[in-house]
């Protein structure tokens, strides 16, 4: 066994830098996944809650459709928003609807959801909506992203 001249550990520098690097560069691409999958998560989810609600007020829409045209009159707003509070286990406060984990951080927020008509009174309803992720990086708090959503569904006849 021989014996090292130096005991300063000088050759372990270079390395440690270099995991160091590795590591704030991995880190830094698993927040960006992180994010985009909670703005992905939110969107389906959205998605979902909406055409369970064209389905559920299909009747009245297939009425519309019956008679030559995809004219609804009204569209119930507050039922559309409970069931995505519901689905998506959101809570509100100040006009925001949080989504928190387990320790009760917040995980993201979005504003109000406004359903609405993509033309006036047609059956292509659309969601519009704002998510707001929060960004952490070593402990710090960053400025959170600001992602516009819109979500469109569609009643078509299958016949």
């Amino acid at each position: 066994m021989k014996l090292l001249k130096s005991k300063k550990a000088e050759g372990y520098i270079l390395p440690c830098v270099l995991i160091i690097i590795f590591v704030a560069i991995f880190s830094i691409i698993f927040t960006y996944s992180a994010s985009i999958t909670k703005v992905n998560v939110m969107r389906e989810n959205t998605k979902v809650v909406l055409d369970s609600f064209v389905t559920q007020n299909s009747t009245e829409i297939y009425n519309s459709i019956k008679q030559g045209n995809d004219y609804t009159e009204i569209l119930d707003t507050e039922e559309f928003r409970t069931e995505l509070i519901s689905f998506c286990t959101l809570e509100i406060n100040d006009g925001m609807l949080y989504s928190y984990d387990t320790d009760g951080n917040e995980l993201y927020h979005i504003t109000e959801p406004v359903l609405s008509f993509r033309e006036a009174n047609e059956l292509e309803l659309v969601v519009n909506y704002t998510i707001t992720i929060p960004m952490w990086f070593a402990g710090n708090q960053f400025p959170s992203a600001n992602i516009p959503i819109e979500v469109t569904s569609i009643l078509t006849e299958k016949f």
